[in-house]
């Protein structure tokens, strides 16, 4: 499984748009081959901070997405909203179990 966490800062003004825009692309998202998850998050503590949690079952998977012209539209409005690039870090990872 990869895992990959996406870290960017906007202005607080447009914490809830970024995070808007990013949960009307999570179904389709969702629905596409591979992946296990996509979650937004905001910073409790800094109002400037956006987190994205990805699964997905193969690397392969992932190089879709990023390849995708959903990915594309979406850096498209993103990108001019943060304040400094992205910072993505991605893992490979074993699923030991599901517990609840």
């Amino acid at each position: 499984m990869l895992i990959a966490t996406v870290d960017f800062t906007v202005d607080p003004e447009n914490r809830d748009e970024v995070v808007a825009r990013l949960l009307q692309d999570k179904e389709a998202i969702r629905a596409m081959e591979g992946n296990l998850a996509f979650s937004p998050y905001v910073d409790p503590v800094n109002d400037k901070a956006v987190r994205v949690w990805h699964e997905w079952h193969h690397i392969e998977h992932f190089r879709a997405y990023t390849a995708s012209e959903m990915f594309k539209q979406l850096g498209l409005v993103l990108r001019p909203l943060m304040k400094a690039p992205p910072v993505s870090r991605r893992m490979m990872s074993e699923l030991l179990e599901t517990v609840g």
